[in-house]
């Protein structure tokens, strides 16, 4: 077999250019990019995913005619899938915000009114909520879709250029809805909370004796358990509903060519 100077030339890049917009969405989905994931790893795993793809290409792929040019596409490419993992995590912003108001009505990260220390982690209840999103979104199978997204956008959105969709508007747009989704869904926790400390503020009326400081954690802690079982079975749908309008999105995006 010969293989010209042409087609290896096209065949790097195509490689160069797949692999790296795989890449960006392992660099910041939240399912994808955690900690115990190494980067290495998820290095191997962008070009060996682009392996199997560029048969696909069938050498369509065009070589940059310069260095600039080159540059230029490469952090187009890993901008894209940087962009689809960063709205996933946008998305996935409205069980962190339930969850945060959660954590600080029960007291458990009370201690980040008081000294906010950036290297450690917001409360024990959001850390929680936010792991149990997480395994859900791996039941749900929500990296696949990405992943599945990624190789979709490969094939309808050429490289070199970006949706007209992805704009500032749209990150706005969705940034806004993740964030009343997620009060929302916090409705209820501050709901029960805000009955409780009615109950507590009556009580320090009528017993100005009891110290409600000791009281009231005492109360409030074992009420975020409570809380906790009744959300828990509904936890899913609370994960998939806030999905939905981060992958609508990253979808109208990736098919806007699809039938040109």
């Amino acid at each position: 077999m010969n293989f010209s100077s042409v087609m290896i030339e096209q065949f790097t890049v195509a490689l160069m250019l797949t692999s790296l917009r795989v890449f960006g969405l392992f660099l910041t989905a939240p399912m994808l990019s955690f900690k115990a994931f190494a980067l290495r790893f998820r290095v191997l795993i962008s070009v060996f995913i682009a392996f199997l793809v560029i048969p696909s290409l069938a050498g369509t792929v065009p070589v940059p005619s310069s260095t600039m040019k080159t540059f230029y596409a490469a952090g187009l490419e890993l901008a894209i899938g940087a962009f689809i993992g960063f709205v996933t995590r946008m998305g996935l912003m409205a069980i962190e915000v339930a969850a945060e108001v959660l954590s600080f009505l029960s007291g458990f990260s009370y201690a980040n009114t008081l000294y906010r220390d950036p290297a450690l982690e917001s409360g024990l209840v959001s850390s929680f909520l936010s792991l149990i999103g997480l395994a859900f979104t791996f039941t749900l199978n929500i990296h696949l879709v990405l992943i599945e997204i990624v190789l979709e956008s490969i094939k309808t959105l050429p490289f070199g250029s970006w949706p007209t969709q992805w704009n500032a508007q749209s990150i706005f747009i969705l940034m806004t809805q993740s964030f009343k989704l997620g009060l929302i869904l916090s409705m209820p926790i501050l709901l029960v909370y805000l009955m409780f400390q009615i109950i507590q503020a009556f009580l320090g009326r009528t017993s100005p004796q009891l110290n409600l400081f000791s009281v009231g954690f005492a109360f409030t802690i074992p009420l975020a358990f409570i809380i906790l079982l009744l959300i828990l079975p509904e936890f899913q749908a609370m994960v998939v509903r806030s999905l939905e309008n981060p992958l609508r999105l990253v979808r109208q995006g990736v098919e806007m060519n699809v039938g040109r």
